[in-house]
């Protein structure tokens, strides 16, 4: 019988919960402790899905000896430390999009990884959806001609956990939350091609007495070859969720609905409680929620490359190339003007966002292809 891969998750939020079931799902994987600065969370958590115990920190959890991997699911101005931490521990980690809030901490994240021969995957899940990668399947068959413009949106009215309106933690808005998922399903897509230049547009349309962050962003990527990127996420969306992927040829188009067309139909006028999100009125039920977004799949595959050695299609490089996108749209917004990559600003002590509230045109926009 082959060694049991034991795993450490930090924190006890929604992401965490998703990944131990998707984990659960994994032959010869076992979630052996939480760690969450909040003890008594960490330890509800722990007793309500049975995992064998909780810890007050992550440095804690890096003790146990039979935690071969950590999944980070915490703000994102910890993303850098705990993986830090965890790869010089000699972990493998799963980290929590966006990889880091600035090119240094993703970088040094990304050399860690290399010099220590561990993965470090970039929880990207829209890369592993099925009905995204079928319609990757069918845009590289031919049959829509050659692809010009992928267009990705992700929108909701607005996240589930207070830190997500703070740009200390959370670095930005929507961009940061939902907007890197776009980005990364278009760039995968279209086998990651070098983006040339970014356009992007942002504003703070419905949550302005709270935070300062945009919650609508539109960007537009131009890559080398051509084709052009349109990834389009929102916080203010009333009525539920979107997440759908449209790829237009020059001979067809392919249209995924990744929630609304799972073939089955339901109206309440109260609603139903086994459903997370806000449901009233017309409702489409999600028959299989982790497999259909891909939960289990990306994990899958994680674990299969920490065991095997074998790169992750989605890693702590691409993790970096999205930081780097999100910081020329946050720029490109903030100037009202297009960016040319590379773009590597250094020495940034602010949040991403700054680069869009509080422009700074001394940065450049780079030659305009």
């Amino acid at each position: 019988m082959s060694e049991t891969f034991g795993v450490g998750l930090v924190g006890s939020g929604f992401i965490s919960l998703t990944h131990l079931q998707s984990l659960r799902t994994i032959p010869g994987v076992e979630v052996r402790a939480v760690a969450d600065v909040d003890l008594d969370r960490g330890r509800l958590f722990a007793e309500t899905h049975g995992i064998p115990k909780a810890v007050a920190s992550h440095q804690d959890l890096l003790e146990d000896p039979s935690i071969r991997a950590v999944v980070v699911g915490v703000p994102n101005c910890f993303h850098h430390g705990i993986t830090m931490d965890a790869l010089r521990a000699g972990r493998h980690v799963i980290c929590e999009k966006p990889l880091a809030l600035t090119l240094e901490h993703a970088e040094e994240m990304v050399r860690t990884a290399r010099e220590k021969g561990l993965v470090l995957g970039y929880a990207e899940e829209l890369s592993f959806v099925p009905k995204f990668l079928k319609a990757g399947e069918l845009m590289r068959s031919g049959g829509i001609g050659k692809p010009y413009l992928l267009r990705q949106c992700e929108k909701h009215a607005g996240p589930y956990s207070p830190w997500f309106w703070i740009p200390e933690q959370a670095g930005g808005g929507i961009l940061m939350d939902m907007g890197c998922h776009s980005i990364e399903c278009i760039r995968f897509l279209l086998g990651k091609p070098r983006v040339a230049w970014v356009q992007a547009h942002m504003g703070t349309y419905l949550h302005r007495e709270i935070t300062v962050e945009e919650d609508f962003c539109l960007v537009l990527m131009g890559f080398e070859d051509g084709t052009i990127g349109q990834a389009e996420s929102s916080w203010a969306l009333k009525g539920g969720m979107d997440s759908t992927l449209e790829v237009f040829g020059t001979e067809g188009v392919i249209q995924a609905d990744l929630l609304k067309g799972m073939g089955i139909r339901a109206y309440s006028e109260k609603g139903f409680p086994e459903m997370w999100e806000p449901n009233q009125g017309w409702v489409f039920p999600d028959y299989e929620w982790l497999w259909n977004n891909g939960y289990p799949q990306e994990d899958r595959h994680f674990i299969e490359c920490m065991k095997t050695g074998q790169v992750p299609v989605e890693s702590g490089e691409d993790g970096l190339a999205v930081l780097e996108i999100m910081l020329a749209a946050y720029h490109s917004a903030g100037i009202g003007q297009r960016v040319r990559l590379p773009f590597r600003p250094r020495g940034l002590t602010v949040p991403p966002v700054d680069l869009w509230l509080h422009p700074r045109p001394e940065l450049g926009a780079g030659p305009i292809p």
